[in-house]
């Protein structure tokens, strides 16, 4: 370890952070997703999570992470990767919002508790 990571610093916990990250990411259990789709994935969730879940057609708007074709074949590959799903709209039952499946939950809370690890 290098001498400017030698005492306890919020850089060597964010490194030790990326390796543990990449030992989940790499476990049998763990998503088969590209960086691309672990941005969407990620987009999704945090809207979910700040009660706001992005319909398809909003989703189709991230442009930033691709272009609406682009989009599509991601959100198509995380449902059948099993990590997001459709819900219907409460007001419109015609509208399906893009939401974490148990298996994304339980994926970041993996990756939560590796961040906990990571800052002891």
């Amino acid at each position: 370890m290098t001498s400017q990571l030698k005492k306890k610093s919020f850089a060597e916990s964010y490194l030790r952070f990326l390796q543990l990250a990449k030992a989940i990411e790499s476990h049998p259990s763990a998503p088969d997703i590209d960086a691309n789709e672990g941005a969407l994935l990620n987009a999704l969730s945090l809207h979910w999570m700040t009660g706001k879940p992005l319909a398809v057609r909003e989703a189709m708007t991230l442009d930033t992470l691709g272009s609406p074709s682009t989009l599509h074949r991601r959100i198509s590959r995380l449902k059948a990767n099993g990590l997001i799903e459709d819900k219907s709209s409460p007001g419109n039952l015609r509208i399906k919002l893009l939401v974490p499946t148990q298996r994304t939950i339980s994926f970041f809370d993996k990756m939560g508790s590796t961040l906990s690890k990571s800052v002891r």
